[in-house]
């Protein structure tokens, strides 16, 4: 290894514990100014994996941590985020909307990029009962600057800028999707069984905002999931569109 090569892993390196140190001191002081009213939000994914391990790290096994189940989750997430908390010992909370996400879309239709109108009833309303419920004053989440260019300026601690007046607490603000995966790496935890089958996003399995690329993954990994959609009423906009690239290729 030339030395301009081993100094850049050593810096590397540091630049890492650095992050880690910096994001640890983040909770600490959250936990410092809100205790028993502080949460992790844990989606199952990579960055809130290494949130929560940063948390439990900081402030102990006591942290609550909320999971948002919409009933489109894929099967693989559900065991998986229950096992971590058989496994991790902490105190899962699990949300659900007022009803089955299939439910509402036979009324109203698949969400679209102009009108994500299922976010709310399924991620948000139901997280923010539960939360009021509990006290909870501020929650911790894995959102990275690098995730949108609307999250640019993400800052470590966000105020509310509408109701519920919850606070947002985000150690990972400044990391990037490298130093993410190296953290897990380094510290051996055992992330979402999805990514190794090729998956980005481990959100819910029939998003319609994703895009045909899932899709073609889903009719591999998971057919069962893929062949209820192909035959669901109303039509999902990303499978039709397969559908009919599929239809003329055989013509």
């Amino acid at each position: 290894m030339f030395k301009n090569e081993f100094n850049l892993n050593i810096n590397h390196e540091a630049f890492l514990h650095f992050k880690v140190d910096q994001a640890k001191h983040i909770i600490r002081r959250a936990f410092e100014v809100f205790g028993g009213g502080l949460a992790v939000a844990f989606s199952g994914g990579k960055d809130s994996l290494a949130t929560l391990h940063l948390a439990m790290q900081s402030i102990g096994r006591n942290v609550k941590v909320i999971y948002n189940n919409t009933t489109v989750e894929f099967p693989e997430t559900v065991k998986y985020v229950k096992r971590l908390a058989d496994e991790w010992n902490f105190e899962l909370i699990m949300t659900k909307p007022k009803k089955p996400f299939f439910e509402a879309v036979k009324e109203v239709g698949w969400a679209t990029h102009e009108n994500r109108w299922c976010c709310r009833p399924y991620k948000e309303e139901p997280a923010y009962e539960v939360i009021s419920q509990i006290g909870i004053t501020a929650e911790i989440t894995g959102t990275t600057r690098t995730e949108s260019i609307y999250r640019r300026y993400l800052k470590p601690i966000m105020p509310p800028r509408k109701e519920p007046y919850l606070i947002r607490v985000h150690p990972l603000y400044d990391w990037n999707e490298a130093e993410v995966w190296e953290y897990i790496r380094e510290n051996n935890l055992p992330y979402n069984p999805l990514y190794d089958m090729g998956y980005k996003r481990i959100g819910c399995w029939c998003c319609p905002l994703n895009g045909p690329s899932h899709y073609k993954r889903l009719k591999k990994t998971h057919p069962s999931l893929f062949n209820f959609l192909m035959e669901f009423k109303p039509p999902h906009p990303v499978i039709m569109k397969l559908s009919n690239i599929l239809d003329k290729s055989h013509n």
